[in-house]
């Protein structure tokens, strides 16, 4: 309970910013918003966190300012509300179902739950994650609680690179000023926070695409999300890649709403949330490229100078601190180090791209796998086939929305591939070692594009009744 309260002040301050940014209230964006604030007020409280420890080191007063920025968020949401006045509130009702509706919605309910289940069971059974968790997020978080007047000391140059001191701090941060509020370290903040993102995720597509197809569809998409076994195992070890995946969800679909509805809240939300993701991983910089090229191509014909903007607005601030950490107290990384020192010269090593692109193809057969004997198909696969056979026409006005999101995705999949060929360790056993992850941070929006662009599973399970003609 300690832990829920300790976050909490984040949560409702990234969802007052999102409804801030973005006043839309019908249903589903009411959920959707309350999704994407889970994450982007975690991001931001972590950022928020750490300029505190450049000023304030050892004063132990972050809760007062956490609380301070929740206020004036409110106090901001409540006078625009009170100026727009009561008649602009329609959120609605839950809409009436169909017994298609109802039956998707069972099933994807009971695989929520038994998920759900796994991941607290994990969770439990790991109280301080895995190998990366402990190493990284958990350990820099360590350093930074038990020792905040000289926590800057943690980022020596001298620390074993296999500890990647480089990494961005947005989970370590958390994870510190969790333990601040509450007063001493516990393996629950770390355990909420891993879920919370897997949660935030989650929710996030399907919200998003009830909003934009149907209810059927988001079941179904919720389905495989949570059906397959890599999402809940990586959801409850404490690592990066659930978070990431989320911010490359949340970006990808944002700019998809700024195609269909126009808000330029939307756009800064993008930038936000496209700058949070550097701050998560080294991956991270690679979606800014992405968003950032997306943004430019996609709308370099309509609203370009206020899409870029506005873009730009929100990417600012988180970017900024990204920047700052890497350039200023990071030690240098295990992939610049590489390319410092020459391993540019692997670019040309055929070797290196045959066992790469096989690594690749074997994820896009077999990620997301539910480890049955004879059955090593995974869920990509059965997705493609699902598109091919029921894909729907996309209208003019929604292919900027494709086109982004396909932009994130290529130039995304590009930087893991460069950075593979760059790597300054063993390729075979770092792509063992994190292929499925890498696939993992881009499915959920993978898994987004392809049910926006497919019939929904309420006419492919229950196609119309054509009259019958004489």
């Amino acid at each position: 309970m300690g832990a829920v309260l300790a976050f909490t002040p984040a949560i409702i301050s990234g969802m007052l910013l999102v409804h801030i940014l973005w006043p839309d209230r019908t249903f589903w964006s009411i959920i959707l918003k309350a999704c994407l604030g889970i994450g982007i007020g975690l991001g931001l409280r972590s950022l928020l966190y750490f300029l505190y420890l450049l000023i304030l080191p050892g004063h132990n007063a972050f809760i007062y300012i956490d609380l301070v920025c929740l206020g004036c968020l409110f106090i901001i949401a409540a006078a625009r509300e009170l100026r727009g006045g009561r008649s602009g509130w329609s959120p609605g009702l839950l809409p009436s179902l169909t017994p298609t509706q109802r039956a998707l919605v069972i099933i994807s309910g009971i695989v929520f739950v038994i998920s759900l289940l796994g991941t607290a069971n994990y969770l439990l059974r790991r109280r301080q994650g895995d190998w990366d968790a402990w190493m990284m997020y958990n350990r820099a978080a360590r350093f930074v609680y038990f020792d905040q007047a000289h926590w800057l000391e943690s980022f020596s140059s001298q620390m074993d690179p296999i500890f990647h001191a480089d990494y961005p701090l947005l989970l370590a941060m958390n994870i510190a000023a969790g333990w601040e509020m509450l007063g001493r370290d516990s393996a629950a903040v770390p355990m909420l926070q891993s879920a919370l993102f897997a949660l935030a995720c989650a929710g996030l597509a399907t919200s998003a695409l009830a909003a934009m197809k149907s209810v059927g569809q988001a079941a179904l998409g919720l389905t495989i999300l949570w059906g397959i076994p890599v999402f809940v195992n990586e959801g409850a070890r404490q690592m990066a890649d659930v978070p990431m995946a989320f911010f490359v969800l949340a970006t990808g679909t944002l700019l998809y709403l700024y195609v269909l509805r126009g808000s330029a809240g939307l756009m800064v939300l993008a930038g936000i949330t496209t700058g949070l993701a550097a701050w998560t991983k080294n991956e991270g910089s690679v979606l800014v490229v992405g968003a950032a090229a997306a943004v430019v191509l996609t709308f370099a014909r309509r609203h370009f100078w206020r899409s870029t903007l506005s873009f730009a607005a929100g990417l600012a601030v988180p970017l900024a601190v990204a920047l700052s950490f890497k350039l200023f107290l990071a030690p240098s990384g295990d992939i610049v180090s590489a390319v410092a020192g020459g391993s540019t010269n692997q670019l040309a090593d055929v070797s290196r791209h045959t066992l790469i692109l096989q690594y690749l193809w074997s994820e896009i057969k077999g990620f997301g796998s539910w480890g049955i004997a004879g059955l090593g198909i995974g869920i990509i696969p059965f997705l493609a086939i699902y598109y091919v056979l029921f894909r729907s026409p996309v209208s003019p006005e929604h292919r900027p929305a494709y086109s982004a999101g396909i932009a994130i995705l290529i130039i995304q999949v590009l930087g893991y591939y460069a950075a593979y060929l760059v790597s300054p360790y063993d390729l075979a056993w770092h792509l063992s070692y994190s292929s499925t992850r890498i696939v993992l941070q881009i499915f959920p929006l993978l898994l987004f594009l392809t049910l926006c662009a497919s019939r929904e599973a309420e006419q492919v399970l229950a196609p119309a009744r054509q009259p019958v003609t004489e």
